[in-house]
């Protein structure tokens, strides 16, 4: 679970050094579509974060109800491996 959790760590990393890439570039270009380039590159470095904090929260809470810990996966339960 750890090596998913870091890999989509490092993508989403990516994809945001690259939205902020693109809104500088827009915010200094000079082409006829630079501004809504600006503006869409701007919102998506704020939406992105917060659809990411909504799904975690909804993926914990889902595993409150299921009776699990949110950082024990199945996995680790059938192995016997309790965090406690």
């Amino acid at each position: 679970m750890n090596k998913v959790r870091r890999i989509a760590a490092i993508i989403g990393i990516i994809l945001l050094l690259g939205m902020y890439v693109v809104a500088f570039v827009a915010g200094v270009g000079k082409w006829e579509h630079s501004h809504e380039v600006f503006m869409v590159a701007l919102y998506m470095t704020i939406a992105v974060p917060v659809i990411i904090y909504i799904m975690q929260a909804f993926y914990k809470l889902g595993k409150k109800k299921n009776g699990e810990s949110p950082e024990q996966s199945p996995g680790d339960r059938e192995n016997g491996k309790d965090k406690e």
